[in-house]
């Protein structure tokens, strides 16, 4: 896969982006699966996450935005074939699904704002 073209200041978007952008995607389709199944349809928590998700990263069609969809609609299905009842299993996968996209978003972070480019104690300059 070729680098996206930067926009803007943005860096140019390398396969490790990509990795992460489509992880985080499958991550955030696995908590939906168990969310709707313990809360219903109606919690949408994790899909708005997703929503934002392409806004900001995949706002056009393309094969970036595809990629995305994908991955949390086959990791939506697959985690919906996994678990049938909301038990404490369950809810477990819902929070390391959680954690693990936290993970994934903080290394999706460091491509937008790369450590060795902060400056001082963390502070306005």
């Amino acid at each position: 896969m070729m680098p996206a073209l930067p926009q803007g200041n943005l860096p140019v978007r390398g396969p490790d982006y990509f990795r992460d952008a489509a992880d985080l995607a499958g991550v955030l389709g696995g908590a939906h699966a168990i969310r709707v199944l313990c809360n219903g349809n109606e919690d949408q928590y994790w899909r708005r996450y997703m929503t934002d998700l392409l806004a900001y990263e995949a706002p056009e069609p393309g094969n970036l935005r595809s990629s995305l969809v994908s991955s949390f609609n086959d990791t939506y299905s697959r985690t919906s074939g996994q678990f049938r009842i909301c038990d404490g299993r369950a809810v477990e996968a819902e929070a390391r699904f959680a954690r693990t996209g936290e993970d994934i978003a903080g290394r999706l972070a460091t491509h937008y704002f790369p450590k060795n480019t902060r400056r001082g104690g963390g502070g306005f300059e």
